[in-house]
């Protein structure tokens, strides 16, 4: 799995206190419970705010960063989770639930230019934003959504399982 990491707005706000771990340096200086507690923070945050944001109010370039930032979280979630695994079984099964879910609803990803590689990790199209109507983004990022809803639910399993220390 390849993951490019932005240095995002969005990006940063997801990850709060945690902001300097966005960059590549600090995450590889980063114990493998501390990363894998901030991308998973991250990853709630980003559902949630994506829940509340409204792309048809939204510029393209706009959109287009919050699918970027969205779909590294994810990313980033899968792959430190994927390291620390080994530490917990709790951890292992919530990785395992993110990649099945975005491979459960890829077909829906991919109406809103997100595809799902066969390792379950998400990659955002250049021109997503300027190719879909964004009320196919709001649809998707809707607060009912089951698929935000149950990756919200997989990070928060790993956030409460992870121990910083490790």
């Amino acid at each position: 799995m390849s993951i490019s990491v932005t240095n995002s707005l969005s990006l940063r706000l997801y990850y709060g206190r945690y902001s300097p771990l966005v960059k590549g340096s600090q995450r590889n200086d980063a114990t493998k419970g501390t990363l894998s507690f901030a991308d998973a923070s991250a990853l709630r945050n980003a559902v949630r705010k994506l829940q509340d944001y409204s792309f048809s109010d939204a510029t393209d370039e706009q959109v287009q960063e919050k699918l970027t930032a969205f779909a590294d979280a994810v990313n980033n979630t899968i792959s430190s989770g994927a390291k620390y695994a080994s530490n917990s079984t709790s951890v292992k099964n919530a990785v395992s639930k993110i990649k099945s879910l975005n491979k459960e609803y890829s077909s829906q990803l991919q109406k809103i230019g997100i595809t799902v590689a066969k390792d379950g990790s998400l990659s955002v199209y250049e021109s997503a934003s300027k190719n879909y109507s964004k009320e196919k983004f709001d649809n998707f990022f809707d607060k009912d959504s089951k698929y935000l809803n149950s990756l919200y639910s997989a990070a928060q399993r790993i956030t409460r399982r992870v121990d910083v220390r490790i």
